[in-house]
């Protein structure tokens, strides 16, 4: 049986993502065939590209279960395709609308979309075009409960829920110490290092942070605040930054180098629908500090501390300084390899396709 994913571009996370779906789908007994959108100028006049240097760091972990990845420009899918696949993935609304094309053209009968944020149909202009064009019958799933729930919202007639997985004990090997850590960010072993890890974007709220890390540090004067990732705040954030501030950028490594950290903290929004890095934190053994957000939650469950408010955010803070954080950290590795793990998504996928495809209702 072959299976065949459909996802928009292999940025940070979706490569690893659609890898771990892979993997998990391998385990369903399928052949997988994972294939990237090209951006203008990537594919071959063809249509069709060698895998980018992301995949290619990949490239061991995909030879291990007979799945391939490559990048293909969007409208000409069809075209690489020489045997109709058995079950369609796509990740994200582009690869949906594709996907939808794609199972008509070739009569693909097994089409599950997956919702990586809030709204997926949250556009009317989306809403309509579904209403109009109907979805032949596929199934779409959210990364988290939430996204589920809010597909719900939107007449989507008994979602599933598809979370990212991790390969908790792959990352595991590969985290640094934590004095090569900290070395490779230019710390020091008596600091308390607090790490905010994800894109610089307002879902996450960085400017968050950054406000309490000012107050904290004042009572805290060994107190690093550690930003690893990029994005269209970095400006701001760096111009209102004092003391004790790194900014790390992205980083290739930046799982490898969770163990730098005393605590990560994430100041989510309503809008964060899953949060991987707070995953990643889980199998690295990092105390978390999270606002209670629903997307968040899901991923953590009882093994991290929440705030809503700036003042119990603060406390936290205190709290983790003197090593006194909430949070179940002995279940850390069996809520990862119960709801999060790859064997767990295969179990998931095992599931959904043993029962025939129902009638969506339409928004």
């Amino acid at each position: 049986m072959l299976a065949v994913q459909l996802c928009p571009n292999d940025h940070p996370p979706f490569l690893d993502v659609c890898m771990g779906h892979a993997r998990a789908l391998a385990l369903c007994g399928y052949r997988v065939r994972t294939i990237f959108f090209a951006s203008t100028g990537r594919a071959a006049s063809t249509g069709r590209a060698a895998s980018t240097g992301r995949a290619d760091s990949q490239s061991l972990d995909t030879r291990e279960s007979g799945e391939s990845t490559e990048v293909v420009a969007a409208e000409n899918v069809a075209d690489v395709l020489a045997e109709r696949p058995d079950l369609l993935v796509t990740h994200r609304y582009r690869a949906y609308r594709a996907g939808i094309r794609l199972a008509r053209r070739l009569g693909i009968v097994e089409h599950v979309a997956v919702a990586h944020e809030f709204g997926f149909f949250a556009r009317a202009r989306r809403r309509w075009r579904r209403r109009l064009l109907g979805d032949g019958g596929c199934r779409f799933a959210g990364v988290s409960d939430a996204v589920a729930e809010d597909l719900a919202r939107c007449r989507v007639a008994a979602p599933l829920v598809l979370p990212n997985p991790l390969a908790a004990d792959r990352l595991r090997g590969n985290l640094r110490s934590r004095t090569g850590a900290r070395a490779e960010l230019g710390l020091s072993a008596n600091d308390f290092v607090i790490g905010v890890v994800g894109r610089l974007h307002p879902k996450k709220d960085p400017g968050r942070a950054l406000r309490a890390f000012g107050r904290f540090r004042q009572a805290h004067p060994r107190a690093r605040l550690v930003f690893v990732g990029d994005g269209e705040l970095r400006p701001d954030l760096e111009r209102a930054a004092g003391a004790g501030v790194t900014f790390a950028g992205f980083r290739a490594d930046g799982r490898e180098l969770l163990t730098a950290f005393d605590v990560l903290l994430a100041c989510a929004t309503e809008r964060e629908a899953f949060g991987l890095a707070l995953l990643e934190a889980l199998a690295a053994d990092v105390p978390v500090i999270c606002a209670d957000r629903p997307g968040p939650r899901f991923v953590l469950g009882d093994c991290a501390t929440y705030f809503d408010g700036d003042d119990e955010l603060l406390r936290a803070l205190q709290s983790a300084a003197e090593g006194r954080l909430d949070g179940d950290r002995l279940a850390r590795p069996a809520r990862i390899e119960r709801l999060f793990s790859v064997e767990a998504l295969a179990d998931r996928y095992r599931s959904a396709l043993a029962t025939p495809v129902g009638v969506h209702g339409l928004c």
